[in-house]
């Protein structure tokens, strides 16, 4: 009886495991996928069909969307709008903030859900010059989303694979392979989301961003996600945050990145790695441009067993030396005195 039992408890486990990998790690249907695969199943079983049609997104008076499709079907038992050659426009607190193409679309009527195939994005801001730029486009391998450089500069686009929407959250997602550029900042991520007005987005799924500025070796910092907030031109490694430069490794429990000033700020538990190299501080500095850390807060580094101590410890990762700034104490060994 007892062997019974402990047969049925292992099976039971197996079974459960297994329904847990399978619903993580089945194939999931790609939004292209599902949009013309309900495109085709709509073209018998719907109700209604327009052309030149406008539809948009009202709740509790307030205006979400609209989207301009050349031609349009609607099922009302499954509550799904198909829409072919779409216009569309998101807003934000009643502002038109993001216009976008699309040669297919799917409206989830009940759901209050919104699937677009391979749209064109683009700043509302742009409209003028959005021509000019489809004309330079080519279809990409990844999701490209391009911020300028700092807030004040004119306009973002994206030219993205897929994208949905749903008004519980209010926020655009992409998934699959996504690029975004800003600048000297380069992200590589599995999954995007953010708000209509790209004033915030998240990037996780493997991300890294790369850090470049001109004629410099790029940093590139690991995380398990990065979070871009557009209007202060910051973005903020969430996560196990890392810095890799060269063979160097950087790692601290807070590390962010400021655009405007082409540093990093990394805080508790500053630890610095690179070559015969090692060094501690509470907080850091990292200046992109010149390549130089700059540790604060029981300051601390090592090289070739000389011991460096001070208010301010400078590490020159370009030039692999160490050096104190302000008050500090150098202790030299009796191998480096015998040289």
């Amino acid at each position: 009886m007892k062997l019974g039992y402990r047969l049925i408890l292992i099976v039971s486990a197996l079974f459960i495991i297994g329904v847990i990998f399978w619903a993580l790690f089945a194939p999931k249907e790609e939004i292209t996928e599902k949009i013309y695969k309900t495109l085709k199943e709509q073209e018998t079983k719907a109700d209604l069909s327009f052309k030149l049609v406008v539809l948009e997104e009202i709740s509790n008076g307030v205006k979400y969307w609209e989207l301009n499709a050349k031609t349009a079907v609607m099922n009302k038992s499954t509550n799904l709008a198909t829409l072919k050659e779409v216009n569309g426009t998101f807003f934000k607190k009643g502002k038109a903030v993001l216009r976008f193409k699309s040669p297919a679309a799917l409206w989830d009527m009940q759901k209050k859900e919104i699937y677009l195939d391979q749209p064109l994005g683009y700043d509302a801001l742009l409209e003028r010059k959005i021509s000019s730029l489809i004309k330079t486009l080519t279809k990409p391998n990844l999701s490209l989303f391009n911020l300028p450089e700092t807030y004040k500069k004119l306009g973002y686009w994206f030219q993205a694979k897929n994208l949905s929407w749903k008004l519980t959250d209010q926020k655009l997602v992409c998934t699959g392979g996504i690029e975004l550029n800003k600048g000297e900042v380069t992200g590589k991520a599995d999954k995007l989301e953010g708000d209509v007005a790209m004033e915030k987005i998240i990037i996780s799924g493997n991300p890294k961003i790369s850090i470049a500025p001109d004629h410099q070796v790029p940093a590139t910092v690991e995380a398990d996600r990065f979070t871009i907030i557009s209007a202060e031109d910051l973005i903020l490694a969430q996560g196990n945050p890392i810095i890799r430069w060269e063979n160097a490794v950087i790692t601290a429990a807070d590390i962010k990145y400021l655009q405007n000033e082409k540093v990093l700020k990394l805080s508790e538990k500053v630890k610095i790695n690179y070559r015969d190299i090692q060094a501690w501080g509470d907080n850091a500095t990292y200046y992109t441009e010149s390549q130089k850390i700059i540790l604060e807060g029981n300051a601390y580094a090592r090289q070739t067993g000389n011991e460096l101590k001070g208010e301010k410890v400078i590490v020159s990762l370009k030039d692999k030396k160490i050096s104190v700034k302000g008050r500090g104490k150098f202790v030299i060994t009796e191998e480096e005195l015998k040289e």
